[in-house]
């Protein structure tokens, strides 16, 4: 088997699974096995030939092995936080706020929106919740309109959490990489603090600065209705604002 021949036909710009790698080598030799494909495999990740990224994640160059994303959360981030966390230890929630973007943006978002994701049955709980602790502006799973006509300075914006959402076992209230990316779609809210211009710079430098587990992003797209248009920016198929 030619294993540069079929090494080089891998592009330097995606992941590829376990058996997206076995189809390429398959290609070489239609009699490679599964046993002499372990050893195989094993030796060019020994062999600095193949990166590991991530579970089932594999990459030819080693500039892609690329860090987790940490968002690096606000004061107010925080506040809300640690508040939710000495009540209720037990709740399942994920924080995210709009400027966590400006690291992706081009043009910067300047007024801050904190989204508290929280598990449906007591999203509606936390929302009165928050509304009586914070004193200010609380909103309950505003659509667009409505988050645009009632917005105001420091608004905290109450969401349900979807189900089979990709979280940080490690940091589960921490948003990640894959669920912000389907989320900035997905929630009207969330797209309203942005230009819809930028989202194609979104997922180049997503890609570019961090790693993806695309596996799991797009099982968390398929369940959010937004599978096919996450994988169109994922591929750089759309390239310019649209």
């Amino acid at each position: 088997m030619n294993m540069d021949y079929a090494l080089a036909s891998l592009k330097d710009d995606r992941t590829y699974t376990r058996n997206d790698l076995i189809e390429v080598f398959r290609k070489e030799n239609g009699d490679l096995n599964d046993s002499t494909f372990r050893w195989m495999l094993y030796n060019m990740l020994l062999n600095n030939r193949l990166f590991k990224v991530g579970y089932d994640e594999y990459t030819i160059s080693e500039q892609h092995v690329l860090p987790e994303f940490r968002p690096f959360y606000t004061e107010d981030v925080l506040k809300v936080k640690g508040m939710l966390e000495e009540k209720y230890p037990e709740l399942s929630f994920v924080m995210f706020e709009s400027v966590v973007l400006n690291e992706f943006l081009n043009q910067q978002i300047a007024q801050n929106t904190v989204y508290v994701q929280v598990e449906k049955d007591l999203s509606a709980y936390i929302f009165d919740t928050l509304k009586k602790e914070l004193g200010g502006m609380v909103l309950y799973k505003p659509n667009r309109t409505e988050f645009t006509r009632y917005w105001t300075r420091g608004c905290v914006v109450v969401l349900e959490l979807i189900s089979q959402a990709p979280l940080s076992p490690a940091q589960p209230h921490e948003i990640t990489m894959e669920k912000m990316l389907v989320d900035i779609i997905a929630d009207k809210s969330i797209e309203a603090t942005y230009s819809p211009a930028e989202l194609p710079d979104i997922f180049r430098n997503a890609r570019k600065n961090y790693r993806v587990n695309i596996k799991k992003m797009n099982r968390y797209a398929g369940r959010r209705g937004k599978s096919e248009i996450i994988q169109r920016y994922m591929s750089g198929e759309i390239q310019d604002a649209v």
